[in-house]
């Protein structure tokens, strides 16, 4: 566990940090963090740096934490497609698409256009369980880094 620890320490908690000392707010860091977090999460893969970019523009808010966050959160993206694929699905009562890696791969292998007839509702419902979980979680999370920035600034004077 020390070498993730490591890795997350050097290259989330202190660029986030650095952005901190060099005059950005917390609340712009908590709100950079939680929007670049909702976006980067959403089940479609290869979307997210697209995504944040346009949020950023849009809200004025800091890249550099948007895109570390973008980047150090995919692995939380490939973990979260399914879950949201299952709730969109119970959501609009749909049945459930077989949804295994194996499956996945050869049917892509197959054919790219039978994958993408079998499986674009899959993505539909992604959004849909994505689109229930993320705004009150990204909330949720803005108003908890809120807190967390500001007492590590108080702890860390510049």
């Amino acid at each position: 566990m020390g070498r993730v620890s490591d890795w997350l320490r050097r290259k989330v908690r202190d660029p986030l940090l650095a952005e901190l000392r060099q005059g950005a707010t917390p609340e712009s860091v908590a709100a950079a963090v939680s929007v670049s977090l909702a976006i980067a999460i959403n089940p479609i893969i290869g979307t997210t740096t697209v995504g944040c970019i346009i949020a950023g523009r849009l809200f004025r808010l800091n890249h550099v934490v948007m895109q570390i966050i973008n980047h150090v959160s995919y692995p939380i993206q490939i973990l979260l497609i399914v879950p949201f694929v299952r709730l969109g699905e119970t959501v609009t009562g749909s049945r459930h698409l077989h949804l295994t890696p194996q499956a996945i791969i050869d049917e892509f292998n197959r054919s790219f256009g039978d994958f993408m007839e079998k499986f674009w509702m899959a993505y539909v419902h992604g959004i849909i369980g994505w689109l229930i979980v993320v705004p009150a979680a990204a909330w949720i999370l803005n108003f908890f880094l809120r807190w967390t920035f500001r007492r590590l600034m108080n702890k860390n004077p510049a």
